[in-house]
């Protein structure tokens, strides 16, 4: 069986983090609270040929098709959302420059060719993307060989050429993180694999971070490199949320959940057991989200009985009280497969 990665080395998947008080912005700035459950989960695909981003409704009856689309301009990569409900979406630059990207923000319910409200041009292409409960936006450039990933930190209202508040130079991490998020005081969470270490942690990151940076604590999940991490969250308790693949290729995929203090060797306060059922074999894992209620989210790239062309992306939803081999309350997969399993919630 083909042996897939994260998205940056192959498939799979995506989102958030930090620092420096930002200005308000536009009246569609999002609060730093959000409490409320999402109602719609974005997601990229295709549908009748067409690459774009699917929105799925996460209510238990979901049909299990799209509600909605959007062809955003030049999308490629990672997609996320703010708690007024904007879309941001990376893209190639607008100039067509090689190897430069952008980042797309669209209003709320953007659907169709609806047109961004505002672009942040960059001279870098991003691979992970995020934004924090006050708006600030976060980027990882891709890098090659031995270089360091950075994490730049924009402004809420950054449009245009814009300059990061903070660039966080990640000098302990392999160069690609799987998937980031940050909280509303702007502690840094990453899923990675440790430099030199050959083990895959969530490195945390404090809001002062600028510069060649390491975490100030990690949550260490050993096994050798065996155990990828390939999503991570932070819900409104500081509850730390961690998608692993513990054995991926033989079924053995969970969320597991840390309190908010949790590092080192840590014992999760709750896991939930994924499985791919009669859909197949678990092949990679996928990001995870948790909206404001604590309704829990995540995607697993499926590899499906008898012959295929490669892995398909399903997506899940668990209520907040779910454990163990719990039962999701929502399933979808985008009609002619997933990209990389890019999700964001609003």
């Amino acid at each position: 069986m083909k042996n897939i990665r994260p998205a940056s080395l192959g498939l799979s998947v995506i989102l958030a983090v930090a620092i420096v008080l930002a200005g308000c912005g536009s009246p569609s700035s999002p609060s730093p609270v959000n409490t409320a459950p999402a109602t719609l989960a974005y997601v990229f695909g295709v549908e009748s040929g067409t690459y774009g981003m699917l929105t799925y409704s996460t209510a238990p009856a979901n049909s299990g098709s799209p509600v909605g689309s959007l062809q955003a301009a030049g999308q490629q990569g990672p997609i996320a959302t703010d708690s007024a409900g904007q879309i941001y979406v990376v893209g190639g630059n607008p100039d067509g420059l090689p190897d430069q990207g952008a980042i797309f923000v669209y209003p709320p319910n953007s659907t169709g060719s609806a047109s961004p409200s505002r672009t942040i041009n960059l001279d870098y292409f991003p691979n992970r993307l995020a934004v924090d409960p006050t708006g600030r936006i976060y980027a990882t450039n891709l890098t090659g060989g031995g270089t360091p990933q950075t994490v730049f930190v924009y402004a809420a209202d950054a449009n245009g050429p814009a300059k990061p508040l903070r660039t966080i130079l990640l000098t302990n991490v392999v160069p690609f993180v799987t998937d980031m998020v940050a909280d509303a005081a702007g502690n840094l969470y990453l899923a990675a694999l440790l430099r030199n270490s050959n083990q895959w942690t969530v490195a945390v990151y404090p809001p002062t971070a600028n510069g060649p940076s390491l975490p100030v604590r990690t949550i260490d999940f050993g096994d050798n490199g065996l155990a990828w991490v390939y999503g991570v969250a932070v819900d409104s308790k500081g509850d730390i949320f961690a998608s692993v693949c513990s054995g991926c290729y033989v079924g053995a995929s969970t969320i597991e959940e840390f309190a908010p203090g949790a590092q080192g060797a840590a014992v999760p306060i709750n896991t939930i057991n994924l499985s791919a059922g009669s859909l197949g074999q678990i092949n990679a894992g996928g990001p995870v989200r948790v909206d404001g209620a604590g309704n829990i989210f995540t995607s697993l790239a499926i590899w499906p009985p008898g012959p295929a062309s490669g892995p398909v992306n399903v997506f899940y939803g668990f209520a907040p009280d779910a454990t163990g081999d719990a039962v999701p309350t929502v399933q979808f997969s985008p009609p002619e497969g997933g990209i990389n399993g890019w999700l964001a919630l609003n």
